[in-house]
């Protein structure tokens, strides 16, 4: 089997991904060639519901499957796509969900949720516990390229330890977003503390393309294959059939991880 991506901006015309649906599926293809086997398309929540709808958003889905389908032979496969969302955390988000204009992802409770990127605002932890009231499990997207929890990695252990999962970029691991959010994003692989690790593909060139080898074979170098295989394999599939993957936040998988050149994780 091949991998599950479960944060693709791939859908055509809706937020600040691909224009065409011509780029739309060379991004698809890319990514079965590089071994991703089901993608979700989770465009942003806000530029759906204020520029599109969500049957269009259903509609882009059928297309782009209906597509890939056609152009499947037996030496060539093609992603499956899957729908969902990537959620903005802001005060008005429960309301959305129960409206129908905010969604999990496919027929699951899990529901991709982004904290802002340079702030961490009061209403974040509220807004959070009440989407657990809805019975949804949020899995927070990219907490390594937010500069507060950059500096305070103890509130990322504590959104885990609420159970909630934590979802990385497949670019932070190579230094995409600058060192904070690489030192960060390593440090949650090492120890448990993430879940995911997801493309947030954009383009199918240049920056956050849908390859996700170079960052599996990162992930491999901090800790092992077993460990890569969690991330991009095992739990993205836990999360599609509706079950949790494993919490343990005990795990240490890099010899020194806690040495004296990383002494400011020495209080994670």
């Amino acid at each position: 089997m091949g991998w599950v991506d479960i944060h693709t901006h791939l859908l055509p015309g809706i937020d600040d991904g691909p224009r065409e649906m011509a780029a739309a599926l060379d991004i698809a293809r890319r990514a079965a060639v590089d071994g991703t086997d089901i993608m979700v398309a989770t465009p942003h929540q806000r530029d759906v519901m204020l520029g599109s709808s969500i049957q269009h958003v259903r509609d882009l889905v059928s297309e782009i499957n209906g597509r890939l389908r056609a152009e499947e032979e037996p030496h060539r496969p093609v992603v499956r796509v899957v729908m969902g969302m990537e959620n903005h955390i802001e005060p008005g988000l429960p309301d959305w969900v129960e409206d129908g204009r905010a969604l999990p992802i496919g027929n699951t409770r899990f529901i991709l949720s982004e904290p802002p990127f340079s702030s961490y605002p009061d209403y974040v932890d509220d807004v959070l516990r009440r989407l657990q009231d809805l019975r949804l499990v949020p899995i927070i997207a990219h907490p390594e390229r937010n500069a507060v929890l950059q500096r305070d990695a103890k509130k990322v252990r504590r959104m885990v330890e609420d159970g909630m999962f934590v979802q990385i970029t497949a670019g932070s691991l190579l230094g995409d977003f600058g060192r904070l959010a690489q030192r960060l994003a390593e440090q949650l692989v090492r120890d448990g503390g993430a879940h995911f690790v997801a493309s947030d593909t954009h383009r199918p060139v240049d920056a956050r393309t849908p390859e996700l080898t170079p960052a599996f074979n990162r992930v491999v170098e901090l800790t092992n294959e077993a460990r890569a295989l969690e991330l991009f394999d095992e739990n993205p599939r836990m999360l599609l059939a509706g079950r949790e993957p494993d919490h343990d936040l005990s795990r240490a998988f890099e010899r020194g991880a806690f040495d004296s050149d990383r002494r400011w994780w020495r209080f994670w």
